[in-house]
């Protein structure tokens, strides 16, 4: 795998390490914040994820990093997925003021998350893989993601097999037209990739490519539907807890 897509892999990782939050009103968060840390000392993994996403991002109460990464540490050791993915990323030196940088224990956390069926870990540990040079495993979990509708992963894979070298142009193209479909505005530079692979493909080579590419689904694992969900969920696990 070339050094540039492992590298462009990585850099998508480290922005992406964040995690996904949506904002309401800021009262309102201050008030999540306050019913979510009531309930932490009955020790709910769920709830101590929340928690650790809330000081992570700032959101409702003031950015404390450390004390996210305690409660996140908490939820992946009750076996919280999400919670170990945010773990992998703090080793993997998204705060390098909270713990040393780790890379055996980055992959070991974000390794459960993907594992689990996370598709930002599965981008993640595929991209470890293609540092590596273990081309085949940063493939397979590039694809794992990308089954679920993760552009990023689409475009590494799509990159990978409609290069001059792949042995499968016809993946290749089925890989670029599926990137076209989930980018909001294609770039040129992605239109006239597409264009230079269908020219040098036959009739019967391009219908397998349009069927290859219908045979791609975009499907979401629960676990990534819950990430996808970010804070929306907190007000039912609120509501189930507090009963």
């Amino acid at each position: 795998m070339p050094h540039r897509l492992c590298a462009r892999a990585l850099v998508l990782a480290a922005c992406l390490c964040a995690g996904a939050v949506q904002a309401t009103a800021p009262a309102s968060n201050e008030a999540l914040f306050q019913r979510l840390s009531a309930l932490a000392p009955a020790g709910n993994a769920e709830v101590a994820y929340n928690l650790g996403m809330f000081l992570n991002n700032g959101i409702g109460t003031a950015r404390d990093n450390v004390a996210a990464f305690r409660y996140f540490s908490q939820a992946a050791e009750a076996g919280h997925a999400l919670a170990a993915y945010k773990v992998g990323c703090y080793y993997a030196g998204q705060f390098r003021d909270v713990v040393p940088v780790d890379a055996a224990l980055a992959l070991k956390f974000k390794l459960r998350a993907a594992e689990a069926g996370y598709d930002l870990a599965q981008r993640d540990v595929g991209a470890y893989q293609g540092k590596t040079g273990d081309t085949a495993q940063a493939l397979a979990w590039f694809e794992r993601a990308a089954r679920q509708g993760d552009a990023a992963s689409t475009a590494l894979l799509a990159q990978h097999f409609a290069g001059d070298a792949s042995p499968d142009k016809v993946k290749g193209l089925a890989l670029l037209k599926l990137l076209k479909e989930r980018m909001p505005q294609p770039s040129a530079q992605l239109l006239e990739r597409i264009a230079a692979v269908e020219a040098g493909l036959t009739a019967d080579q391009r219908g397998a490519a349009e069927r290859e590419k219908s045979s791609w689904g975009s499907d979401p694992t629960p676990l990534t539907r819950q990430a996808r969900g970010g804070m929306a969920q907190v007000p039912a696990l609120l509501a189930a807890l507090e009963q």
